[in-house]
């Protein structure tokens, strides 16, 4: 069983508002993410904080972040927490231009602990897969005072998906594009929603 969880935590500091609620091409920026999972996984479901600011959103469940602190790897801790089997297709809200061509090579291609892309030399934590093994040593992470998911996934033992292989998927690298600042929506609108 796949269940897919969207990470809708952030804050938005830089850019201004909540992205996530950002109209964009007829669309609220989290809206985007969710469809392309939904085709794929069996749940799809939002972790965050505030689901009632998500109140639009239809055919998803919601689970709340199980810790106080705001950041991707609190969101992480509760979806390893949730999934008891199976594994988790684990995508960030603000990551509009995922494509499907690229998430279902990587569904195709997981093993457990966790299967990641590594991009630029740099190990990506989404999207991912991810299997409950890994939550003893997410655990151990943050109780030795660990917060940072990027420096987390690259201490973990992961299967890893090289960029010319995520490049056959998605030529143009769209899947990893994340919505930081106002300036980001200048690449979503260079190149549209495009899907595979």
């Amino acid at each position: 069983m796949t269940q897919g969880f969207v990470l809708a935590g952030g804050q938005s500091r830089r850019f201004g508002e909540d992205k996530l609620l950002y109209l964009w091409g007829g669309k609220r920026l989290i809206e985007y993410p969710i469809g392309a999972l939904k085709d794929l996984c069996d749940r799809v479901y939002v972790v965050t904080k505030e689901p009632e600011k998500f109140f639009f959103l239809q055919g998803v469940d919601f689970l709340c972040d199980l810790l106080d602190r705001q950041f991707a790897l609190s969101g992480l801790y509760t979806v390893l927490r949730h999934l008891g089997g199976g594994r988790g297709l684990v995508v960030a809200g603000d990551m509009p231009m995922l494509q499907k061509s690229l998430l279902l090579g990587l569904l195709e291609n997981s093993r457990p602990p966790l299967t990641l892309f590594r991009i630029s030399g740099r190990l990506q934590p989404m999207p991912g897969v991810y299997y409950p093994h890994i939550l003893p040593q997410v655990e151990a992470y943050m109780a030795g005072g660990g917060e940072r998911l990027v420096d987390l996934v690259e201490n973990l033992h992961s299967t890893e998906i090289g960029e010319d292989t995520a490049r056959e998927w998605d030529p143009e690298l769209l899947s990893f594009v994340n919505v930081n600042t106002k300036e980001d929506l200048n690449i979503l609108e260079r190149y549209g929603r495009k899907e595979s």
